[in-house]
């Protein structure tokens, strides 16, 4: 069996400079890549739509974010939403077509520790990131807490205290639910794009961060990808989601196979993964 320290993150080469911004992390590796994108093809009763998401980046930052979905080739229905990000010292600003902006103030590390989000409908989220510092330095996030109002709506609590693996406790609305995240060695796959785990970049609240989480905003990437997933307690349908990678001729990721077992029923996802080198 293939022994690895799983929680070894990627970060980006530092600059010295007083205030951080946002596109540099102390101590760490290059993302290698300057862009990172995902398609999947969703089915359904009617018609298959295909999801794009595209992340840009340039020296090591993110730049932009588009998110396109289209239907027979874009011929029935073809919609797409771009986001820009801006850079200002400690401040990371991101604004989309909708008219939603996000700006994050930056920690002493480079690493975001609150957000505004204010919605084009006029709605504001404020919300706040804290980190766990690994042994080798890294810092993975540990907590996210979405306020609206003046009430808390959900939150992210991420424990690290068993290796190879995270349990995530969420709580939206006052329900609770955990689930575990596993790194199994004997199948380990390193994360060389510096990729965020896909399950906890689809997890509310973070999917409300999708930019600044394959950013390197929100904390630093596994060194290696996850290859199962389950909630804690399930006894009902016994669901677990296994994660099956392939690789190119370059060992970069090309394809995640997802597969959910729920209920004695497989549902199974493929996305394909373009990694475009620098």
């Amino acid at each position: 069996m293939r022994k690895i320290i799983w929680m070894a993150g990627l970060a980006f080469v530092c600059a010295c400079t007083e205030e951080p911004d946002g596109k540099e992390n102390e101590e760490g590796q290059d993302r290698e890549c300057n862009k990172i994108e995902l398609t999947e093809v969703i089915p359904s009763d009617s018609y298959d739509v295909t999801s794009v998401k595209t992340f840009s980046f340039d020296d090591g930052g993110i730049t932009s974010y588009v998110s396109s979905q289209e239907i027979s080739g874009g011929q029935m229905f073809s919609h797409s939403v771009t986001t820009s990000v801006a850079y200002s010292g400690s401040t990371v600003t991101m604004s989309d077509d909708n008219g939603n902006v996000m700006t994050y103030t930056l920690d002493a590390d480079g690493y975001a520790g609150s957000c505004i989000f204010e919605e084009g409908g006029g709605t504001e989220r404020r919300y706040s990131f804290g980190y766990f510092t690994g042994n080798d330095g890294g810092r993975y996030l540990k907590n996210v807490s979405e306020t609206i109002g003046e009430e808390v709506y959900s939150s992210l609590e991420l424990d690290y205290s068993v290796d190879g693996r995270v349990g995530v406790l969420q709580t939206v609305d006052g329900s609770s639910q955990t689930y575990i995240i596993e790194f199994d060695g004997s199948e380990a796959v390193e994360n060389r794009a510096a990729m965020p785990d896909l399950f906890l970049s689809e997890l509310y609240p973070l999917s409300l961060h999708l930019a600044a989480y394959y950013g390197g905003i929100i904390g630093d990437a596994y060194e290696y990808l996850c290859t199962d997933m389950y909630p804690e307690d399930s006894p009902e349908l016994n669901e677990h989601t296994s994660y099956n990678y392939s690789l190119d001729d370059d060992g970069y990721l090309s394809g995640c196979k997802v597969t959910t077992n729920s209920g004695g029923i497989d549902y199974v996802r493929d996305i394909t993964v373009n990694i475009s080198l620098e």
